[in-house]
């Protein structure tokens, strides 16, 4: 159901809370300043007057690349309000290398000009209502000319007797002017401490206020297998000398597999340390600066969560595209990387438990990163990759990304390597503030209440860690089955198979738990059980705390009962602890099974059933109820009575997020199972659903009509005749007008600059309206390539960009003849193969340059031509327009 009408009901779903930042690990840093968004009370939602009161939060940001920071204020100004008039809420600036020919404009890292450059950018943001967030350095990791060798990332001495370090001489990769240097050693405060000074120097006497964060990127800080203090801190930790097991750990004398899987261990529990404390002194940084920080923790050696909780918001990352069954979606072989690992939901997770658990309220996410190959990723593949991201706790989503370019550059400008193009050069750009109007109504109610979920569920590191083979171990978002294959992953897969709501926990947020009146209390809200998998190793600490919380009236479930601790170090002494605590776990009231998700049933914790219609979802607490993000992820429609978990007593609320239209839900009791809603989701669909917990929870809710439910009367209907195509915006030139009688791509055509066009063409059909009456029309326009803007007689009705191409038009429908225009922009694959069949250099980047999705050269000469315009059929189809009650009796 799509509507361009927008109304209020989002009021009724987006009530910030009022949610002030803190650590999450012991110990914490300091305080996190509050977020300008997180006043008390503020509602974020649309308004009649303003059509979206949304704060800058609420919308979805970019990463801003500055190629060579070779930036003008000019330019950055002209960039910014193409930004705020797209619907974006903020940037992220991360400098990278630069465009040749530019060299003369290359303005330093951190110098007086970049700083003045920055300032401008803070104050126009201020000016357009936009947040700016930056990367604490250039390119990535961390690293640049103010690191020695003494400071920077250092590996293991090969062919040594014993442990020492040496560096590594890794590179700052992808750095921009002023960036260039050795990377920072990930493990060392100290080398934090002087690689920050600069920073410190340069902001100096800058405004904090212009900022709000700081960003740090994934653990790309390759073989960084030693420090300085490594010895030191190995032995505060574990009581002995890893140099008297050098021998045993670099494998130059035999030493059973056990005892080597356990100092191995003992390693990565302090590598892991190390690179928390690290963490934190960054946090510690930026606080009393007066920024939050984002932080990617993926790829860390290090337990996911803690890292990530100690971010003030958590960020994941989604690198590829996943193979939705949605009909219409298109993954060409050719178009997605060879060895591609699919994003995982559960690795997701990690980071929006982390928020949970912890008491974050946004988790944020890398977006659309290498979705398809360059100039091949339209609007529609985007969706379904968000929605899955909002079903899996991300409630703030960053692009991947927009690259700064001069006004004056030749199409399509300066380019980053490894992303989609949310560039305003792409051919969609006008048709991408739908996609972020979208994004804005979903995240303003995901942002707003708590999270609602039942079950912590704890995830064993040590498992990980108690491995004879290798070093350091990165626990990253490709080659993932250090999660999906470990008891706790197969275990987390089966709860979201059956529709409960869950978040991961660490040991460390689990000794700040506690039960009461049989809830157990995170930081960051209350859950009704914790499950343990079949973990091997388990601190004594863990297994302690864990018959603590049973013992206190807490739900405690093991799927089996732990093995024994990790570590070599004080191996007896911690060993009869276990043995103690273990002793004592029959009698703690835990409850030891090898079918937990059959003990949860038993324990009636609640579970979303709509998993078993093909919907993903996710549900939020919110003061006045409940509310739900619902999608349609699968390849058939649902429609019909749909379980929920929550209470239908005073009915539900049904928002289409692509619209903003809303009405009262078809709701049923049945007595003797969940409460059920009437739903109709098309494959691709998506729904906001509230739930009020009392009668007249918002009197604002009685305004709002029942819900439209559609089914079909009668035979669509084929509109054909003689459509007028004229081409609208784009280039590199604008094609002579057409006239057709069959639909059918535009690069069919006689006229060759038909095949190198890149834009929009307006498609106009006169028509006479179907004989015969109906509540309504369906307008389907078939295969678009790639989104049309529709107006019926004169009148807009909405912007189609989404799967599936369909929206409702009886109300801009008039008897007799009737005028249709279809503004249908397609991808810009067609010019630019047109750029490199003549040889024109348009890939003009340093460094890396330009490379394709598997990184290699990137040439599109010898791309096909790409499908573009309106395909068809276009179809009216008559609707009956039906009511179920409003209200739940």
């Amino acid at each position: 159901m799509r509507s361009p009408r927008h109304t209020l009901a989002l009021l009724l779903l987006a009530a910030s809370c009022s949610a002030a930042f803190c650590a999450s690990t012991p110990p914490p840093p300091p305080r996190a300043p509050t977020l300008p968004d997180e006043r008390p009370g503020r509602i974020n939602a649309p308004t009649p007057a303003t059509a979206e009161a949304l704060t800058r939060e609420n919308k979805p940001w970019t990463r801003w690349w500055w190629p060579g920071s070779a930036v003008n204020k000019a330019d950055l100004t002209a960039q910014l309000e193409k930004f705020a008039a797209a619907g974006l809420g903020g940037v992220e600036i991360t400098p990278i290398y630069g465009a040749k020919g530019a060299e003369a404009h290359y303005i330093a890292f951190l110098s007086p000009q970049w700083m003045e450059m920055l300032e401008h950018v803070g104050r126009e943001a201020r000016r357009l209502g936009l947040g700016v967030d930056m990367a604490t350095g250039t390119g990535w990791p961390f690293g640049g000319p103010w690191i020695d060798k003494a400071h920077s990332i250092q590996r293991i001495a090969k062919n040594e007797t014993v442990l020492r370090g040496e560096p590594n001489l890794m590179m700052v990769k992808r750095a921009a002017p002023g960036g260039e240097g050795l990377v920072l050693d990930p493990y060392s405060t100290e080398a934090l401490a002087q690689y920050l000074a600069a920073f410190d120097r340069a902001f100096e006497k800058f405004p904090r206020e212009l900022l709000r964060g700081q960003f740090h990127d994934s653990f790309e800080y390759y073989g960084a297998t030693w420090t300085p203090r490594l010895l030191e801190v190995f032995r505060e930790m574990h009581g002995y000398d890893l140099q008297d097991h050098a021998a045993a750990f670099k494998g130059n004398t035999p030493v059973d597999k056990d005892t080597l899987a356990r100092l191995k261990g003992d390693y990565r529990d302090t590598l892991a340390r190390l690179h928390q404390d690290y963490l934190q002194a960054w946090a510690a940084w930026a606080h009393r600066n007066g920024w939050v920080v984002r932080n990617q923790s993926h790829g860390a050696p290090g337990n996911l969560i803690d890292l990530y909780a100690n971010a003030d918001m958590a960020e994941t990352e989604v690198f590829g595209s996943t193979p939705f069954p949605i009909p219409g979606l298109r993954r060409n072989a050719d178009e997605i990387r060879h060895d591609q690992d699919l994003p995982e939901p559960l690795v997701i997770r990690l980071a929006s438990s982390a928020s949970h658990v912890a008491g974050h309220r946004l988790t944020s996410s890398e977006t659309c990163t290498w979705l398809r190959d360059h100039w091949k990723v339209s609007l529609a593949y985007t969706k379904p990759e968000i929605d899955r991201l909002f079903t899996d706790g991300i409630n703030h989503i960053f692009y991947h990304g927009t690259v700064y370019s001069p006004q004056d550059a030749a199409w399509p400008g300066w380019l980053f390597y490894a992303s989609t193009q949310f560039h305003p050069n792409n051919t969609w750009w006008t048709e991408f503030g739908s996609l972020n109007a979208y994004v804005a109504r979903v995240q303003s109610v995901l942002q707003a209440g708590a999270h609602d979920n039942d079950v912590l569920v704890y995830w064993p590191v040590e498992d990980l860690w108690d491995d004879a083979e290798g070093e350091m171990r990165q626990l990253g978002v490709h080659k993932v089955a250090w999660l999906t294959e470990q008891p706790a992953g197969k275990l987390a897969g089966a709860l979201m198979a059956k529709g409960y709501a869950f978040d991961f926990i660490s040991d460390a947020l689990l000794a700040r738990t506690r039960a009461e009146k049989g809830a157990l209390l995170t930081p960051g809200g209350s859950y009704r059980t914790v499950l343990v998998p079949a973990a091997r190793r388990m601190p004594a600490s863990t297994l302690a705390k864990l018959l603590e919380l049973a013992r206190q009236g807490a739900t405690v479930i093991f799927e089996k009962a732990p093995e024994d601790v990790p570590g070599l170090g004080r191996l007896e002494q911690r060993r009869a602890q276990f043995r103690q605590h273990l002793a004592e776990l029959p009698s703690s009231g835990a409850l030891v099974t090898a079918d937990p998700l059959a003990a949860l049933a038993a324990k009636e914790i609640r579970r979303e059933r709509f998993t078993e219609f093909g919907l993903s979802g996710i549900r939020r607490a919110t003061p006045a109820g409940h509310s739900y993000f619902l999608a349609n992820l699968g390849a058939t429609r649902v429609a019909g009575w749909v379980p929920v978990a929550s209470s239908l007593a005073h009915g539900a609320l049904l928002t289409d997020p692509l619209g903003g239209e809303s009405g009262w839900a078809g709701c049923r009791r049945t007595g003797s199972g969940p409460d059920e809603l009437m739903l109709e989701l098309e494959p691709g669909q998506s729904l906001l659903v509230t739930v009020p917990d009392a009668p007249g929870a918002d009197t604002r809710m009685a305004a709002y009509p029942s819900w439209n439910y559609n089914r079909p009367v009668g035979a669509p209907v084929a509109l054909t005749g003689t459509w007028s195509v004229s081409f609208v915006r784009g280039g590199p030139v604008l094609p002579a007008a057409l006239e057709i009688r069959e639909l059918q791509s535009w690069t069919g055509f006689a006229d060759t600059e038909l095949q190198r066009f890149g834009g929009t063409a307006r498609y106009t059909l006169h028509f006479e309206a179907p004989a015969g009456k109906a509540d309504d029309f369906l307008l389907d326009l078939g295969d678009v390539r790639e989104s049309a803007r529709v107006r019926l007689n004169g009148r807009e009705v909405a912007t189609l960009w989404s799967l599936p191409f369909r929206v409702r038009v009886g109300r801009f429908l008039r008897p007799g003849s009737n005028t249709l225009e279809l503004e249908v922009t397609n991808l810009a694959a067609n010019r630019i193969r047109d750029l490199d069949r003549r040889g024109v250099p348009w890939k003009i980047m340093r460094e890396i340059n330009f490379v394709n999705i598997n990184y290699k050269p990137f040439d599109a000469s010898g791309w096909p031509l790409t499908p573009s315009g309106l395909l068809g059929p276009v179809t009216l189809t008559p609707l009956d327009v039906h009511h179920h009650s409003g209200k739940a009796p």
